[in-house]
């Protein structure tokens, strides 16, 4: 599958845009709070020249920093999950959308509408979007448009790890055949999230353990583990950001991470024999989109930003760097061959989109302990 370079990194895009014959003085505006991989300047610069309202994007990786930019800036619509969704609406710091305003919300994929793909796949464990962001019982409320979602999985070394069928357990993580040659990612709760997963896989945790939702003695228990792990020498690294972890597995100093899909792609694009395998236990998803902040002055504004979310350019340049749009919009803005590759699962590792919906067994969750989890994680750091 080929995706060039300039698209996986995306951009941090500039906050002003020329409209002809509207000067900036008389033209609408949205503040955005956003991540460099939505807040890409092919999709700012388009929705400005729709609607003539001029996006005005503040750009930060973490989810907790844009949910907290609303409490001391001006914001209208703010780039979101669903577990940071909950947290959001707890704090009273965005409203209900309106799925009536929406014009494409009956296309959403199932997996985020209904929480499952399909009637026969499992229920995806944490903060499932198609459990979680509807506000009543008749749906008519949600708390964030899901817009784009990826399944995660392990990014290998197929010249070092060996996979039959292209299948890896969440446990091979810790095998100690790859001692030194093993990455993890280093931000807590996710960290920690994919440590119980292995874990689980490797029987070290009960059946019963909910990997999403650690209680503390569960997490004092992962956290041990990964003690020990890092004491034998067991990790390269313990990854943060996404050129990273590249340049680790580009090197062939990582043989065995848990991988985001573009690092796979770019690797991969260097000669280096990567691969992404299909999670023998069932993927990790995520799913971003957007949410509207409580304080906002421009509420139509902020329906035509989500509107446009939905109706196809954007899902079609996030289509581009390897996400799945959260509905079947994109394809009169994509080459068919794209369509294939990223949909149809043509030449992609996992298959196609309706394969790898089917296999979700957990969701990106925000803990409820979290607090705790980061103390604990900073101990494991520091030992």
């Amino acid at each position: 599958m080929t995706i060039q370079r300039r698209h996986l990194l995306g951009a941090a895009a500039a906050s002003g845009f020329a409209l002809p014959g509207i000067s900036r003085a008389r033209a609408r505006q949205i503040n955005l709070a956003g991540a460099s991989f939505d807040m890409r300047e092919p999709i700012l610069r388009e929705f400005a020249k729709r609607t003539s309202i001029i996006p005005r994007p503040w750009v930060n990786p973490s989810t907790q920093a844009r949910v907290d930019r609303m409490r001391t800036a001006p914001v209208d619509c703010v780039t979101i999950d669903a577990p940071f969704a909950a947290f959001a609406s707890g704090e009273t710091l965005i409203q209900p959308i309106d799925t009536s305003r929406i014009a494409n919300w009956g296309k959403l994929h199932p997996l985020l509408r209904e929480g499952r793909a399909t009637p026969d796949s499992p229920l995806g464990l944490g903060a499932n979007p198609g459990r979680m962001m509807y506000v009543d019982a008749a749906r008519s409320r949600s708390l964030f448009l899901p817009c784009f979602f990826q399944m995660d999985s392990i990014g290998y070394n197929s010249r070092h790890v060996a996979a039959e069928g292209n299948e890896l357990s969440w446990g091979e993580l810790f095998n100690p055949k790859y001692r030194g040659k093993a990455a993890l990612y280093g931000i807590d709760w996710l960290g920690m999230l994919d440590a119980a997963l292995g874990m689980k896989a490797l029987g070290l945790l009960p059946e019963s353990t909910d990997p999403t939702g650690l209680t503390e003695k569960e997490v004092d228990t992962v956290v041990a583990f990964l003690k020990e792990k890092k004491k034998e020498g067991h990790f390269r690294a313990l990854w943060r950001a996404y050129g990273e972890l590249v340049n680790l597995m580009a090197a062939e100093e990582v043989w065995i991470a848990d991988a985001w899909w573009p690092v796979v792609v770019e690797v991969a694009g260097k000669g280096v024999p990567v691969r992404y395998a299909a999670a023998k236990e069932g993927y990790r998803a995520w799913c971003v989109g957007q949410a509207i902040s409580a304080s906002t002055r421009d509420l139509d504004a902020c329906y035509e930003w989500l509107n446009f979310w939905l109706e196809g350019y954007a899902g079609a340049r996030q289509s581009e760097i390897g996400y799945f749009s959260t509905v079947d919009t994109y394809a009169n803005y994509l080459p068919a061959q794209m369509v294939a590759e990223v949909y149809g699962g043509v030449g992609r590792d996992g298959g196609s989109l309706e394969n790898r919906a089917a296999k979700v067994y957990v969701w990106n969750t925000r803990p409820a302990n979290l607090e705790y989890y980061t103390e604990k994680w900073n101990e494991f750091l520091a030992a």
